[in-house]
C-alpha cells in the first residue's frame, strides 16, 4: 500500500518544475585564421516552452577533437535567449562581450571542417571552406533553420549584449589604413 502511495505522488508531482536543456540551437560559428579567437552562439526559441532551458551542469558541447563540459547552469526564464561560448582569447578582443562560458583552451573548433554537437541535440556540421577565418565573418543558422549564410559576426550572451570582432570602428579604421597607404604608394609611383 505505502509503495503505491509514493508512485501516485511521484506521478502525480508538477513535471513544469523541470528544467531542460534540449530547445537550444547553434545558430553562429565564428573563428579567426589561428583558431586562438573562437565563439559558438545558441539560441532557444520564443515561446513559453522555452522558459526552463537552463540545465546545463555536467552536458557537453564536443567538436571533433574538444569536449567542453558546462560547470554551471543557465539563469531562467531562458525564452528566446541566446548565450555565448568562447575561447579565452576572445573576451580581450575589441568588440567582445562577456562570454557566459569559455572554452578551457584557443582551438576548440578546427578552422578547415568540423562537428559541433550539443549535448546530442543539436549538431552544427561544416565542411572545408564554409567557415570564415577573415576574423570578421561568421557561420550562421538562425534558429530552427537549416539555411546556412555568412555574415559579419555578432556575438550574443545571455545577457543580450552583442558584439562585433574586430569592433566595427577599429577595422574601418586599418580599411582607412590601408587605403591612404595605398593612395601614398600609387603616388610616388
Amino acid at each position: 500500500m505505502y509503495g503505491r502511495l509514493v508512485a501516485l505522488v511521484l506521478f502525480l508531482a508538477p513535471l513544469s518544475a523541470s528544467a531542460f536543456f534540449h530547445l537550444w540551437d547553434i545558430t553562429e560559428v565564428y573563428s579567426n585564421a589561428d583558431g586562438t579567437v573562437q565563439f559558438v552562439e545558441l539560441q532557444t526559441c520564443n515561446t513559453v516552452t522555452c522558459s526552463a532551458e537552463s540545465a546545463l551542469t555536467d552536458h557537453t558541447i564536443t567538436s571533433n577533437s574538444t569536449v567542453y563540459t558546462f560547470p554551471n547552469d543557465l539563469p531562467e526564464p531562458t525564452t528566446n535567449h541566446h548565450f555565448l561560448i568562447a575561447t579565452p582569447a576572445f573576451a580581450s578582443q575589441p568588440g567582445a562581450v562577456t562570454p557566459d562560458y569559455t572554452f578551457d583552451a584557443a582551438n576548440f573548433m578546427s578552422t578547415v571542417a568540423d562537428t559541433i554537437n550539443f549535448s546530442g541535440v543539436d549538431l552544427f556540421t561544416y565542411n572545408v571552406g564554409a567557415l570564415p577565418t577573415d576574423g570578421v565573418n561568421s557561420l550562421n543558422e538562425p534558429f530552427g533553420s537549416n539555411v546556412r549564410t555568412t555574415a559579419t559576426n555578432s556575438p550574443t550572451n545571455f545577457a543580450g549584449q552583442t558584439g562585433q570582432l574586430p569592433e566595427p570602428s577599429g577595422w574601418l579604421g586599418l580599411l582607412a589604413g590601408v587605403a591612404l597607404l595605398a593612395g601614398l604608394t600609387t603616388r610616388r609611383s
